[in-house]
């Protein structure tokens, strides 16, 4: 991770040389999604040594503001997002009693994004995300200690299209940890192991400039 973030920035200071630099911002608004028939789980409870394949639901919508530093046909677009995701499972091997399948959880994600405009309306970016005060609460509302996050870090990348002061981009989120389901520290009610899944997420959102 750390040779890919220094690629972008590598890339990114190559290509200020000159170049006429110009300042936008606004607001954006999403949603975040991803159903997955076939996602791969190692289970500690089972010491398997080897995934399962379970189903995986990820929902939400996000929120925030955003910069965007033009160099001609090259920018830099960090955001500021306040992101609410609803997840669930439905698990083959294991039973459902033990483990908390359904949670909801809300952060701050940070993507800092370098970005290349090949056409005039179109433009195609990538650039780590990171990710602040990740808080888990189960459906009957009791926190998941296990699964709160102060930072995390991840990657995001994607294409979009702006036309007068709307632009649409649809992205890929992908995190770097493992999925597992592993034993609680914490036990929640009479569950005792949970999901930790940083796999991809889908992302589409339309930003307004302001």
């Amino acid at each position: 991770m750390k040779n890919l973030i220094l690629f972008f920035l590598f890339f990114y200071i190559h290509n200020l040389s000159g170049q006429v630099i110009s300042l936008e911002y606004g607001l954006k608004a999403g949603i975040n999604f991803n159903s997955h028939l076939n996602v791969a789980l190692e289970i500690e409870s089972l010491n398997l040594g080897f995934p399962t394949n379970n189903y995986e639901s990820r929902n939400g919508e996000h929120f925030g503001l955003f910069f965007k530093i033009n160099f001609k046909k090259i920018y830099l677009r960090p955001e500021i997002n306040y992101t609410r995701i609803k997840n669930s499972y439905d698990l083959f091997l294991v039973p459902k009693r033990d483990v908390v399948t359904d949670f909801n959880e809300t952060k701050i994600d940070i993507p800092v994004l370098i970005g290349y405009k090949p056409f005039k309306y179109l433009n195609i970016f990538a650039g780590p995300r990171f990710e602040y005060n990740k808080k888990v609460k189960d459906l009957n509302n009791l926190s998941i200690s296990d699964l709160k996050t102060d930072y995390r870090i991840g990657l995001q990348y994607g294409v979009g299209v702006k036309f007068l002061r709307f632009e649409i981009d649809i992205r890929v989120d992908k995190g770097f940890e493992k999925n597992e389901i592993n034993y609680m520290k914490n036990p929640v009610g009479n569950k005792n192991q949970f999901i930790t899944s940083t796999g991809k997420i889908y992302l589409l959102a339309l930003s307004f400039y302001l």
